[in-house]
């Protein structure tokens, strides 16, 4: 099968990157960004051109994954998290206006995504050496609880599908082995991983 053909989407390289959030109706993706000699931010790059705009600083973005972003695109809400390497604030900031609010202070929750089935967001908890799968349903200032896995196993790269029936994510165990998993919602509220 032919090699689909290489189109960089930006003249010059963009340093460390969070997972990507595509808005198809402005035909951007948006990135936590973080390059030698700037502030970390938030930053929409256009699809047509690769123009890069910052929409908003990240107060204490990590080395690598920069933040957790998740993105709402029927209110244009972009979630995501400061004090990366500390005990993680929550915020948002409206694409549209640049209007930033802060949902929660010390959430400790990071690897955000957002569930259009509930309108909620999902994400993980590190506390005490236990990895917590949380939900935080709007507005956006508690997370609850969904399900702690036992000492040792960490999970790790989540995601919701569209239907909101399914997460799936990376699960590392204590002995180093890893594997993608796919978990029902239902069954993990109940306990049933």
């Amino acid at each position: 099968y032919p090699i689909t053909p290489v189109r960089s989407l930006t003249a010059a390289p963009l340093g460390s990157v969070s997972k990507p959030q595509l808005d198809v109706a402005r035909n951007l993706v948006y990135l936590a960004i973080s390059y030698p000699g700037q502030v970390g931010h938030i930053a929409a790059v256009h699809l047509d051109n690769g123009q890069v705009d910052k929409v908003c600083d990240i107060k204490g973005s990590a080395l690598y994954f920069v933040s957790s972003i998740a993105y709402d695109s029927a209110t244009g809400s972009l979630f995501y998290t400061t004090d990366n390497n500390s005990w993680r604030d929550l915020k948002s900031v409206d694409i549209r206006t640049g209007d930033q609010k802060t949902l929660m202070s010390d959430g400790r929750v990071g690897d955000l995504v957002y569930s259009y089935a509930d309108s909620a967001l999902w994400g993980i908890r590190h506390f005490n050496g236990l990895t917590t799968v949380v939900r935080i349903p709007p507005p956006y200032t508690q997370w609850n609880q969904i399900y702690s896995w036992p000492y040792g196993r960490d999970m790790y790269g989540i995601d919701i599908s569209p239907d909101g029936k399914f997460l799936t994510a990376g699960l590392s165990e204590i002995d180093g082995s890893q594997r993608l998993i796919r978990i029902s919602l239902d069954s993990l509220r109940r306990g049933d991983t």
